[in-house]
């Protein structure tokens, strides 16, 4: 009963914490038109608003797992969210270069929940690591759809400033359940186990194919979400709202994905398979939306599967695959920081091609190659032997 009662407990406060991590960075894009005419804010820093945050989580990473050594994991989080919480809170009522600069501890914030919450999870819940980490990434999805919703209404009654302001409150929440679950646990306690190998995180072939296949994945989610609009309309003959429509349902799909990763690693053979699987869905997408696009609600939901399959799983692998929690904060934090670094690159290069092409036929055959690029990556990312463990003699 006790186990049982630390789980739920665990549950909630992921589950709060899942749902404050990803509102403060894409529900302040639908905003910017108002906030740029307020704040006189040229084009190239309205784009900051939402890659300073991506950006961050490739820089920031390695720089949490310091954190989480000095504060343990669950401090660490806690400042995190705290920071987070200002930041979100207080950056509308600047000026523009305070914006930006409270858009960037954004990023900060977020950063350490990102590479903390697997670490937690792998520590806390055990053998029950898949399914918390589906709860959590699932929380993710449905926390941006909330915060995508309800903030163009909501600055239509209270200006742009007072509706982005909202977008601190989940993180409030999640501040208070993790104050109250640090305070019901004793100690952060991260013990090496005696014989427990300490070379760095680097040196492991395995983290490098995780941290490939993370990136890809990462790369492919931020590209279509910043394209598929485009794409949709220019090949398939949407209409600007018809194409936004599409892309919510994609988010929306995604949510699907996450639930079922626990259940697909057990269809699948575990994370190789399962990752192989979501490598080969990513490929079927960019092709179908390449060869086919008048079927393009069928790709929708096939790649809105995908994408939240696939950093469910790439989530759960940066939890459970490490010998032990503290070897796991250092592999969560080079995993990201790489993954990420990759997925800020994506959007940009991508439409960079379709620039010089005119083509979105080229941008979807670069995509097919990453997803190519995830099956052959996901053998040794999804393997069963922990990262960090003894090589067998």
């Amino acid at each position: 009963m006790r186990r049982a009662t630390g789980l739920g407990a665990l549950l909630v406060a992921v589950v709060l914490v899942g749902l404050s991590l990803r509102g403060p960075v894409v529900a302040i894009a639908p905003l910017i038109p108002a906030l740029s005419t307020d704040l006189d804010l040229p084009s190239w820093a309205a784009g900051l608003l939402t890659s300073l945050p991506l950006l961050c989580f490739a820089v920031v990473s390695p720089l949490v797992a310091v954190l989480a050594r000095r504060l343990g994991v669950d401090g660490a989080l806690f400042v995190g969210l705290v920071l987070l919480a200002f930041a979100a809170a207080l950056r509308p009522w600047a000026g523009a270069g305070l914006l930006l600069l409270g858009t960037a501890l954004v990023g900060v914030g977020i950063t350490v929940g990102n590479v903390v919450v697997p670490v937690i999870v792998r520590r806390d819940a055990g053998r029950r690591a898949p399914m918390v980490m589906a709860v959590s990434t699932s929380a993710y999805g449905v926390g941006q759809g909330i915060a995508s919703a309800s903030v163009v209404p909501l600055a239509s009654e209270i200006g742009w400033r007072g509706a982005a302001t909202t977008l601190a409150v989940p993180v409030v929440l999640a501040v208070g359940a993790w104050l109250l679950r640090m305070r019901a646990k004793q100690g952060d306690a991260l013990v090496v186990p005696a014989g427990a190998p300490r070379g760095g995180v680097s040196r492991e072939g395995d983290a490098w194919w995780l941290a490939g296949f993370f990136g890809m994945q990462a790369m492919l989610f931020y590209s279509a979400s910043t394209w598929l609009p485009s794409q949709l309309a220019e090949d398939a003959g949407l209409s600007e709202t018809t194409a936004g429509t599409a892309l919510s349902v994609f988010h929306l799909v995604g949510i699907l994905g996450t639930l079922a990763v626990p259940a697909c690693m057990r269809l699948l053979a575990g994370g190789r398979g399962a990752g192989i699987t979501f490598g080969s869905l990513w490929c079927v997408f960019f092709a179908g939306l390449a060869l086919a696009p008048a079927l393009w609600p069928l790709w929708v939901i096939l790649g809105g599967f995908t994408q939240g399959a696939g950093i469910g799983l790439g989530l759960t692998l940066i939890a459970i695959r490490p010998v032990d929690p503290d070897y796991g904060r250092d592999l969560s934090a080079m995993v990201q920081s790489a993954g990420y670094a990759v997925a800020a690159a994506g959007p940009v290069l991508l439409g960079a091609v379709h620039e010089a092409t005119g083509s979105w036929a080229a941008v979807s055959w670069l995509c097919v190659g990453a997803g190519a690029l995830m099956v052959v990556a996901a053998p040794r990312a999804g393997a069963d032997r922990a990262i960090g463990a003894p090589a067998r003699s």
